[in-house]
């Protein structure tokens, strides 16, 4: 077994080396589709585990020669983009297990983190804060994107914010698919599809997006729209062929199971 634990947080190596065993009890779990992510406290200190889902047979395979997992991509990407000035949860370690020769189970602790989803902010309530609410949140992708970022699952929930000191700062989790190093216009545009809020807020971050990087933005709605109709299909398609199998992702991705 691989443990590697954040230098910062040495303390809670006893943790994370037995945190497969689960001898811990979760104030609350949430289960994706793929994973299992459960607030634990432990010698006072808040965290975040997530359990990956164990693998394909070939996927056993891939990462245990070609590809990093999951867990050490989530670890090492969040110290990558905090050195970079993205803001994450602090990386606290991963775990990585084999079962004969080949990879078997993953999993990745960091801190908690009391910011919320950015789609809690839409709602009428907060209709007089929207508009430094979406031009602090445009800076922010246009910061993160400028660094030659892509997050590939650039979703309402893998966007977190809080007000701190008047502003709104942003956070971001699910790290494992980013991309760095990554000059791709149309890469960018598939960020901002994957961002669903009501089309009148949508238009202003691509009009502001565009305006702030300098980019032609009917070329870039253009983008931005093949890929909304390319995700539909690619859905459209898995419903068919893997949702009678049970493969297929329900419509609440994540849902309490336990409390």
């Amino acid at each position: 077994m691989k443990v590697v634990v954040n230098p910062e947080f040495i303390a809670l190596k006893g943790f994370v080396e037995n945190v497969l065993s689960h001898s811990y009890n979760a104030s609350e779990t949430y289960r994706a589709f793929r994973n299992i992510v459960e607030d634990v406290t432990s010698d006072g200190v808040r965290m975040v585990v997530k359990r990956f889902r164990k693998p394909t047979e070939f996927n056993r395979i891939v990462y245990t020669f070609i590809r990093p997992t999951k867990a050490k991509r989530s670890y090492n990407y969040s110290l990558r983009l905090k050195s970079m000035g993205i803001d994450v949860p602090a990386p606290i370690g991963y775990v990585e297990k084999k079962k004969g020769l080949f990879f078997h189970t993953g999993c990745y602790v960091s801190l908690y983190t009391d910011y919320r989803s950015v789609k809690d902010f839409e709602s009428p309530e907060r209709k007089n804060q929207m508009e430094q609410f979406l031009k602090e949140f445009t800076d922010f992708i246009v910061d993160f994107h400028s660094k030659k970022l892509v997050h590939n699952d650039f979703n309402v929930d893998n966007i977190l914010y809080k007000v701190i000191d008047g502003h709104y700062r942003f956070q971001l989790i699910d790290l494992n698919r980013v991309q760095f190093n990554n000059r791709s216009l149309n890469k960018c545009a598939k960020d901002i599809s994957s961002i669903h809020f009501d089309k009148e807020i949508m238009d202003k971050v691509i009009n502001d997006y565009c305006k702030l990087r300098s980019i032609d933005k009917e070329k870039f709605l253009k983008l931005v729209e093949n890929n909304r109709n390319h995700s539909k299909r690619v859905s459209r398609i898995k419903d068919i062929i893997l949702g009678p199998l049970g493969l297929r992702k329900s419509a609440q991705a994540r849902r309490k199971i336990s409390q």
